[in-house]
């Protein structure tokens, strides 16, 4: 064993300080926290011979002048025990540790125990300002948390707050703030604080940037409709029936003898596979639709010029559509054509369906609807709603947010309209559903690669009736999906289906149109790889529409509640767990989970107050009045 190790040396381990107890085959050293640790001589270095009794006698601090003994050595090349005389004026175990401390820093000096140097005058220079920079920072940075906590936060602190608001619209994974305020870093948290902070009012709606939306119109050149032949339709009386308001009619329908006529907007006779507007709408995937604004996928031209009934006569893709026998849609004729479009809404349209043509149309589509009913579709005829918001009297604009500051309340308006099951709505909707049936034969019939939509069965069918049944029910069956095989849509009950009547609002709707536009023209169709790649993303695209459009009605739903704490709303039981259960209020098609109703019967009628919201995590209570 080397002679110089002893008890009671001074010895550093591990970069830090510790006392030999004993020497043997291994060395036993004792550690600041009390702990006896066995090392080997390669382990250690020695320090000081000592003797040292205990390490609590480092904690003095000696007196030293660190600049002159900087100063003394420079050009020269010391051991540390020479480094602890230089700065202290004397080498005790005590000394010899602080001066390890100062060669540690690497500040003034470099170097090993063993080989101590001065380092230059610009080399400190550079390290004592990097030194003055951080500290000033550190001391930057917790007045900025505190004035964070006592809500006091001055513009100077936006450049960190500007990196919460990234985490709030989720562009961002972690958050230096929220972590050091030890607050859970999500982007609700996120969102909770810049509420409390003033720096968002409760009319920023966050879910679009949440989930990479665009929020902006597209603003893209239109090109001009192409002269080709089409077929003159316009003798047919056809309409448009649509919401209110609605502002980009792309479907309409006739009646002509014992078959129908859907007509869809064109869109393929303008938007080509890989031009700049079709790249711009696979990119978006589907029109988002928000209580504040409709972002379309297309730009304005585009539906000016295919807008079903938008002009004196309108460009389109019509299909002849028959019934067979059994009730199954047969595609008779798909052709390019003119039409001439009436534009009505739903309700105008349901004052009007007991006389011709809306009776004989009714009639074709109630014998497909029967048809889907027996083949197992769902019938959930839960209740729905349509949110328009307005904020300052003006419709809020998602693109013109501002630089981060602090906000002024703002006056907003929700305006919640129940939708009624209505006859005309129903006789659209298999209309359609029709189309996309026949469309799907014609495309599996002529080999054409296109996405058909597919929903797999609930583990067990059902036919529900009440509101009770109705809410479970939904909850069994899976997503649907895109896929370039057709397969079950269990949910319409159709054994093959595509979309094709929506392709001014949903990609893969024009997607479908591409193709039959090609087959029709014989051109060379979107290839089963390209088609793949092209679903993939409109599907990435069209889902985080949804969830933005989902999340959007839910935050502006709360907010009215909010401003009308006193409505008692008229709720229906529809599960139950228990003393908990969950209330559906049919005029806000929300639900909201209720306690201490364990007496009450599924579809039981429960008046219930709104007692509070959690805006950023989208949450609510109410109490059984």
């Amino acid at each position: 064993m080397p002679h110089e190790f002893s008890s009671h040396n001074l010895v550093l381990y591990k970069n830090a300080p510790a006392i030999i107890d004993q020497v043997a085959d291994k060395i036993t050293i004792r550690l600041a926290s009390g702990k006896a640790v066995k090392v080997r001589t390669k382990d250690i270095q020695l320090l000081h011979p000592g003797p040292l009794k205990s390490l609590n006698q480092l904690e003095q601090v000696p007196q030293g002048n660190l600049e002159e003994a900087w100063e003394l050595l420079q050009g020269e090349t010391v051991e540390l025990i020479e480094l602890a005389e230089f700065i202290y004026g004397e080498s005790t175990p005590v000394t010899v540790w602080h001066a390890w401390l100062v060669l540690h820093e690497q500040t003034w000096f470099t170097g090993s125990i063993d080989a101590i140097a001065a380092r230059a005058q610009d080399e400190v220079d550079a390290i004592l300002n990097k030194q003055r920079k951080k500290e000033q920072e550190a001391e930057s940075w917790q007045n900025y948390l505190q004035r964070v906590k006592e809500n006091a936060i001055q513009p100077e602190d936006f450049d960190h707050l500007n990196d919460v608001e990234r985490l709030a619209y989720r562009k961002a994974s972690t958050n230096r703030t929220l972590k050091a305020l030890d607050i859970e870093v999500t982007p609700e948290k996120a969102h909770r604080l810049l509420l409390q902070l003033g720096l968002w009012n409760e009319a920023v709606n966050p879910y679009p940037a949440r989930f990479d939306c665009a929020t902006i119109q597209p603003e893209l050149e239109v090109p001009a409709l192409p002269e080709e032949p089409r077929q003159d339709l316009t003798a047919l009386e056809t309409f448009a029936i649509d919401d209110d308001n609605c502002s980009d009619p792309d479907d309409a329908i006739s009646l002509d003898g014992d078959t129908l006529w859907i007509h869809v907007a064109d869109a393929a006779a303008l938007i080509k596979p890989d031009s700049p507007l079709d790249r711009e709408a696979r990119a978006r995937g589907a029109n988002l639709y928000l209580p504040e604004i409709v972002i379309n996928m297309l730009p304005q031209g585009v539906t000016e010029a295919l807008g079903l009934g938008l002009q004196e006569r309108s460009p389109a893709l019509s299909f002849k559509i028959g019934l067979n026998d059994d009730g199954s849609p047969a595609c008779a004729e798909i052709t390019p054509s003119w039409v001439r479009v009436q534009r009505l809404s739903y309700s105008a349209a349901d004052q009007l369906m007991n006389t011709s043509p809306f009776k004989e149309m009714s009639d074709i589509t109630e014998q497909f609807r029967k048809r889907r009913i027996a083949q197992g579709a769902a019938e959930l005829n839960l209740p729905e709603v349509k949110l328009k918001t307005s904020v300052d009297g003006e419709l809020y604009n998602l693109s013109a947010r501002h630089e981060l500051a602090v906000k002024n309340p703002v006056e907003y308006t929700v305006a919640i309209k129940e939708l009624p099951r209505l006859k005309s709505r129903d006789m659209v909707t298999d209309a359609m559903l029709m189309a996309g049936e026949a469309i799907a034969d014609f495309l599996i019939q002529n080999e054409i690669p296109a996405p058909f939509a597919s929903q797999a069965p609930p583990d067990e069918a059902a036919t529900p009736e009440t509101l009770s049944e109705m809410f479970a029910y939904r909850k069994k069956f899976k997503r649907s999906g895109l896929h370039l095989e057709p397969d079950l849509h269990a949910g319409l009950g159709l054994e093959r289906y595509t979309r094709a009547t929506s392709p001014l609002r949903r990609y893969s709707d024009l997607l479908v149109h591409q193709q039959l536009r090609a087959h029709l023209g014989g051109q060379p169709l979107i290839s089963e790889a390209d088609m793949l790649a092209r679903m993939a993303e409109a599907e990435l695209g069209g889902g985080n529409t949804s969830m933005a459009e989902r999340l959007s009605n839910r935050h502006w739903t709360l907010l009215h509640m909010q401003q009308h704490p006193e409505t008692i709303y008229r709720g229906v039981l529809v599960d139950k767990r228990d003393d908990r259960g969950t209330v559906l209020i049919p005029e806000l098609a929300i639900d909201v989970k209720i306690r201490r109703i364990a007496d009450l019967p599924l579809d039981a009628e429960v008046n219930v107050q709104l007692t509070r919201i959690n805006l950023p995590e989208l949450d609510l209570s109410c109490r059984q009045v």
